[in-house]
């Protein structure tokens, strides 16, 4: 499987990038419509079913989020399959060593890595409008994005001759703020949007009948307060690191070495581990100081996994998307300001769940007693 749309199979430099939790299309959202593809390690539970009577009136957990579409910032995107021509032994071994900044997460695997990837500290994500109608400029424009990313999340620089080693007189192949950087955990995973198979209702870059039937338009939230210039995208890129310069590096060389082919509509930064996608990570907190992706699922649980994660086989026009994901990425605007002049019996009211331990208020501990999901909460500068 080469989690190639274009039907592109063999060596790494052949598959293009996809996206949102390991095999996405990406998307983004508009005014009623989806909003970016989102990782399944960014689904979380709160808690809130348990304090439903606590909770003041005039005052719910709801409100306390608002818009759950501020400004947009939202993308749907398919995330295909990894890629398994490199060296499927190496790639084999995926999992990331947590123990130090310098560690590096494989490139090419089963899945794209940036789904089950013990979640980063550090996110910059960005959609793309793709500009060009070339079939074979895309095509080309993905082989060489899959190759920059290849080389940046081993701690390489783009290109033949990176930031320093080209032609004194010409601009060089890689823009240099993350030399002698290590690669900090960097993640690079690829979305295809819906805007990438049509447009104005016509195919584009001969796909027709390629994008998958899952990937449709969200429907309207309430509440949703979203601007076309923020939402949506033909492809979408989700960069994780632990280190800030190497993730927007990442994303800053990817839009360079698109240049003329694809523009960026919207990027968003992002800090703070607000989910774990591992039992061996504790659970993080969100700026609401509690606990937030108590009842994720977590790498360890592959059937889990297999169910509501990656993609099973389906249609022939859909087999480019096996193994790979869904991902869905929305901006939620967080009341802190209302949040900070509230009682702690309140807010654990209004969360379910106490505020040091992360345990549901109906009695027992954090881990064992797990409730209803409820969306995780990005810090967003």
């Amino acid at each position: 499987m080469s989690g190639c749309p274009f039907g592109h199979t063999g060596d790494p430099g052949s598959n293009p990038a996809e996206a949102e939790r390991r095999g996405e299309s990406a998307g983004v959202e508009r005014s009623g419509e989806p909003a970016a593809v989102v990782n399944s390690r960014e689904a979380s539970d709160g808690g809130a079913g348990a304090a439903a009577g606590t909770a003041t009136k005039g005052m719910s957990r709801r409100g306390l989020l608002s818009l759950a579409g501020v400004g947009g910032a939202g993308a749907v995107a398919g995330l295909a399959a990894g890629f398994l021509a490199h060296d499927a032994l190496t790639a084999g071994a995926a999992a990331a060593d947590t123990s130090t900044g310098e560690s590096v997460v494989p490139f090419f695997g089963d899945h794209q890595a940036g789904i089950t990837t013990p979640a980063q500290d550090r996110l910059h994500m960005a959609a793309f409008d793709v500009t060009t109608e070339d079939r074979k400029e895309l095509i080309k424009l993905l082989k060489d994005w899959t190759a920059a990313a290849e080389a940046m999340t081993t701690g390489n620089p783009t290109g033949r001759t990176g930031a320093v080693d080209g032609p004194y007189d010409a601009p060089p192949e890689d823009t240099g703020e993350a030399l002698d950087l290590a690669a900090a955990k960097l993640t690079l995973t690829f979305g295809f949007g819906a805007g990438l198979f049509e447009k104005d209702g016509k195919p584009r870059f001969g796909l027709d009948g390629r994008r998958p039937e899952a990937l449709i338009d969200l429907p309207h939230f309430p509440g949703d307060d979203l601007q076309p210039g923020r939402t949506g995208g033909d492809i979408v890129i989700q960069a994780c690191a632990d280190d800030p310069q190497v993730a927007v590096h990442a994303i800053r060389n990817l839009a360079r070495i698109g240049f003329g082919k694809v523009r960026v509509r919207w990027s968003q930064l992002g800090f703070g581990r607000t989910s774990s996608t591992s039992r061996a990570q504790v659970t993080p907190r969100n700026l609401f100081g509690f606990k937030d992706g108590t009842n994720n699922l977590k790498v360890e649980d592959n059937t889990l996994l297999d169910e509501h994660v990656w993609v099973g086989s389906g249609p022939a026009g859909e087999q480019w998307m096996t193994g790979g994901s869904y991902l869905v990425a929305r901006r939620i605007q967080m009341h802190i300001e209302i949040w900070d002049r509230t009682s702690l019996r309140e807010q654990e009211g209004l969360i379910g769940r106490t505020k040091g331990a992360g345990a549901p208020l109906s009695g027992g501990d954090e881990l064992p007693h797990p409730i209803s999901p409820w969306p995780a909460v990005t810090a967003i500068p």
